[in-house]
């Protein structure tokens, strides 16, 4: 008897790997190279079964953009409960890792900030969730931390870090859509505005 070929996925690991290869797609190629034709070549299984998982592109698109705030909360997270660094070097280090983030995968990361999608975006996270997502919730506790150590003025840390967030996101966005050249003096630049920053939280 003839043995039946294995199926290429176990039950219910093909939703991880849709996203994993859309989100693949989008950090190589952008957002237009997304087909559900390019996915189901790629990965070796059907329509049919994409739509078991995902109802339509979209539904799609924005599990991609859920998967994007996953990695950014694990670049930030450990940053932020590594005590053994003080707060104004995990403060930079923060800053630089988002800056990082957006330079190396700057089509994920218009996907996670830009305009297409803003209104999905809030329909499937809450601002409180997509706040801790996106590391901001981090950047609230290491402020808070930095309050209490007396190296900041005690005033609402969800405004500062909504204010610091603005600032190297203007930085990032600025880099990324080729405003401002990625050239030697970027170390400078980048130092120089978190320096600006802290001295105005104080």
């Amino acid at each position: 008897m003839k043995e039946k070929k294995a199926a290429p996925y176990h039950h219910g690991n093909l939703k991880e790997e849709l996203l994993q290869t859309a989100l693949e797609m989008i950090d190589t190629d952008g957002l237009d190279s997304i087909t559900l034709r390019d996915l189901t070549q790629r990965l070796g299984t059907s329509r049919t079964a994409v739509y078991r998982h995902f109802e339509s592109k979209e539904a799609l698109i924005l599990g991609v953009i859920e998967k994007g705030y996953e990695q950014l909360n694990l670049i930030f997270t450990p940053i932020f409960q590594d005590k053994s660094r003080s707060v104004d070097v995990r403060f930079e280090a923060m800053g630089r890792a988002y800056l990082d983030f957006a330079i190396e995968h700057p089509n994920l990361y218009r996907l996670l900030f830009g305009e297409m999608y803003r209104k999905e975006r809030a329909e499937i996270c809450d601002y409180k969730d997509e706040t801790q997502a996106t590391g901001l919730y981090a950047l609230i506790g290491l402020l808070t931390e930095a309050q209490e150590e007396g190296i900041i003025a005690r005033e609402n840390p969800m405004v500062q870090a909504a204010t610091v967030w603005a600032s190297i996101h203007g930085l990032a966005s600025l880099l990324i859509d080729g405003h401002l050249l990625m050239s030697d003096n970027l170390e400078e630049i980048y130092s120089y505005s978190q320096a600006v920053l802290l001295k105005g939280l104080r």
